[in-house]
């Protein structure tokens, strides 16, 4: 496997077009699906004003559960598994 290129994506979220109230994120899914697919930008989902989500475009998606199954199957992901053993 190729190791995934991550300078495609932005982790930076737009406070202006990049926060989305829960009301209208459902009310307006296929337009910030369009988004973030267009964009490569999170969008962050709020409730209540409290962040409680987060929308990716599917390929961000895809290389960050590959990164997190690379750095598990690594050992790295297992140091907070070690340690005391009572």
């Amino acid at each position: 496997m190729s190791k995934p290129d991550l300078s495609t994506f932005s982790f930076a979220v737009d406070l202006e077009q990049g926060v989305v109230p829960i009301s209208k994120a459902a009310s307006s899914l296929a337009a910030l699906l369009k988004r973030t697919r267009t964009t490569h930008k999170p969008i962050i989902i709020t409730q209540k004003g409290y962040p409680t989500g987060v929308l990716l475009d599917i390929e961000l998606f895809t290389t960050l559960r590959e990164l997190a199954s690379r750095h598990r199957h690594s050992g790295k992901g297992e140091a907070g598994e070690q340690g005391s053993s009572s």
